[in-house]
Parts: C-alpha cells; sequence; structure tokens
C-alpha cells in the first residue's frame, strides 16, 4: 500500500510540474498587467496545451499584475472549478 501511495503522489507531483513549467512557457513574452481572458489569449497564441489553457480558465476574473500572481491564484482556486479542456461556452441562438 505504501508503494502505491508514494507512486500517487509521484505521479502528482510530476503533474503540477509539467502544469508549471507549461504555464511559464504558454504566457512566454507576455507584458503584464493581463486579465484571464488576455492571460488565455497569449497561452493559445503560445500553442498551449489543452491543460494549461483549462488552468487559466479557472481563474478568477480580474487583472493579474505577474506570472506569480497567476501561480498563486492557480493555487488557491478549488480544482472542482476547473473546466474541461473541451468544454465550450453555447452559441446564443440567432434572431431571425
Amino acid at each position: 500500500m505504501n508503494d502505491d501511495m508514494t507512486r500517487e503522489r509521484f505521479v502528482q507531483g510530476v503533474s503540477e510540474l509539467e502544469a508549471r513549467v507549461g504555464l511559464h512557457e504558454a504566457l512566454g513574452g507576455a507584458v503584464f498587467p493581463l486579465t484571464r481572458e488576455e492571460l488565455s489569449w497569449v497561452a493559445r497564441e503560445n500553442e498551449a496545451s489543452a491543460t494549461v489553457l483549462s488552468l487559466l480558465a479557472a481563474l478568477p476574473p480580474g487583472e493579474f499584475s505577474s506570472l506569480e500572481a497567476v501561480a498563486e491564484a492557480l493555487q488557491k482556486a478549488p480544482a472542482h472549478e476547473a473546466p474541461a479542456p473541451d468544454a465550450r461556452t453555447p452559441a446564443a441562438p440567432s434572431a431571425r
């Protein structure tokens, strides 16, 4: 059982590390302050992974003054609020 728990913690740590590295790469060249929407735009332009885009979508509204501020906000964000990577806002029906 200890081996399983150790492997689980290791995998979780690797996933967190990959997300942090991906976040730095995705926001490379960003000029702060930026809003959640602007951060997502920069990340998409930098071809960020779906995981990173999902993390950014889970940020609270407002402006972020630095990459460190983004990382802090992500640590505070509840995991259950993060949207699925393929989640899309439904389009409003057209009024004709």
